[in-house]
């Protein structure tokens, strides 16, 4: 089965056909544009999923195997009813002893979650289980070129950048921004080219009439749902004060999304030529400089249209905090407590890491709920310690009720909420964020 961006493949759960399933993801990978070792990598990681699948189920049942094309990534979906999945291996904290028959039977799992740079695993119905591998292409980092001369504009108009421009673009704002002002992202031109061709981001720059960049911004939606935009800057390159280019980004900005089904406009990395006027803040983290100095990180946001309301699910402990929220930033929610009463869990968690090692931070995200909640979290703050992380956040999302129960282990490993990021997954999510030496019981 083919179509414009992906291909996929049927067979059955049974060794005899691994050959074609790693002859399949090879060639798709090869066809959306990896190069030689991230296919090799992907080929691997599909490879060893199957074969973990055949080991753990021996009832030939039908496997679908979806490859996408995500123009800066490939996406393999991977999805069959199988019983007794424990995707444990998928930690960051896990490792084989070969001592340990059990845990050499997790090898494949742990060979595949190392060898793909994201990954999910879904309960789908029935007995269902879908994992999800991206593996990312490889692009130049910006080269460190010093700054980028640039006059102050004489003439402005508002464009949606070429591909080539935009890269420019990217590189201007690593040279004259400090990297907490930016995502990681932004350093790779190429891969953010690629982004805004895929769909990911949006691009608008202030330029004048010989093509000269004066500032832009850059936005995405936050998930599928579309109700919530992050948008990024804006950045401006040696501009005169008062020139309201600033606040002419803005309004485009607004104006281009102002008529779809977004309610709410987050900035998570506000620069300091960010207009205030047009936001309110959201909630305060913390950040630290290169120096080490502690300083405070804000989050802004703007409601696009009438907040209708919705629900969330809510762990007695988190029931406090969440009330003052909603009732400081005038969001209308219904809270459902939630908790667990006893019911049949997984025996093991999973949490997914995305780091930003420029900053000495990471996200920790809940991807598989298990009995062994609060003692896998400590195992990873320990890790994380010990890799240099010294701002460690986790981020649980109010739609789904097994994230919400998190809460207590979050609690007892010294994580403390923080804010709340209206529409940003299911419903709304939560930041923790860690604090040494705090333990709070539940």
């Amino acid at each position: 089965m083919t179509n414009k961006d992906g291909v996929q493949l049927k067979v059955r759960l049974n060794p005899v056909f691994t050959p074609l399933v790693t002859s399949f993801a090879e060639e798709s990978a090869k066809a959306f544009g990896l190069d030689r070792n991230n296919t090799l990598k992907l080929t691997l990681a599909c490879e060893e999923i199957f074969t973990y699948m055949c080991g753990i189920d021996k009832d030939d049942k039908p496997l679908t195997i979806t490859a996408t094309n995500g123009i800066y990534f490939v996406q393999v979906n991977i999805l069959c009813e199988v019983a007794h999945f424990d995707p444990r291996a998928f930690n960051l904290t896990a490792h084989i002893s070969e001592k340990d028959e059990t845990g050499l039977e997790d090898m494949g799992l742990l060979i595949a979650s190392r060898s793909v740079d994201r990954f999910g695993i879904f309960r789908t119905s029935g007995n269902g289980i879908e994992v999800v591998l991206i593996k990312e292409k490889t692009y130049p980092e910006t080269a460190d070129a010093g700054s980028i001369e640039v006059k102050p504009l004489k003439t402005m108009d508002i464009q949606v950048p070429d591909p080539e421009t935009l890269k420019l673009f990217a590189r201007q704002i690593v040279s004259m921004y400090a990297d907490n002002l930016y995502p990681p992202d932004f350093r790779f031109p190429g891969k953010v080219a690629d982004m805004v061709a895929s769909g990911e981001y949006n691009a608008l720059l202030a330029v004048d009439n010989q093509g000269s960049i004066g500032g832009g911004l850059m936005w995405r939606w936050r998930v599928a749902g579309k109700k919530m935009v992050e948008c990024y800057g804006p950045y401006l390159f040696n501009q005169l004060p008062g020139s309201g280019m600033a606040e002419k980004l803005t309004d485009a900005l607004i104006g281009s999304i102002s008529k779809t089904d977004a309610i709410c406009l987050i900035n998570e990395h506000p620069t300091p030529e960010l207009p205030e006027q047009y936001f309110e803040r959201l909630g305060i983290v913390d950040c630290y400089m290169p120096d080490g100095t502690l300083v405070p990180w804000s989050f802004y946001y703007r409601l696009l249209k009438e907040d209708l309301g919705a629900q969330v699910w809510a762990h007695p402990a988190l029931e406090e905090f969440l009330h003052d929220q909603y009732k400081s930033l005038f969001f209308a929610r219904k809270i459902v407590l939630t908790g667990y009463g006893g019911e049949t869990r997984p025996p093991h968690s999973v949490l997914a890491a995305q780091f930003v090692r420029t900053q000495q931070m990471v996200f920790l995200r809940p991807i598989w709920d298990g009995i062994d909640a609060s003692q896998n979290l400590s195992k990873h703050i320990e890790v994380l310690k010990n890799e240099g992380m010294r701002i460690i956040f986790f981020e649980i999302d109010l739609g789904h009720s097994w994230q919400a129960n998190f809460t207590p282990a979050l609690l007892e490993n010294g994580f403390a909420p923080r804010l709340i990021l209206p529409y940003a997954g299911k419903a709304d999510i939560v930041i923790f964020q860690y604090r040494e030496g705090v333990q709070i019981h539940v």
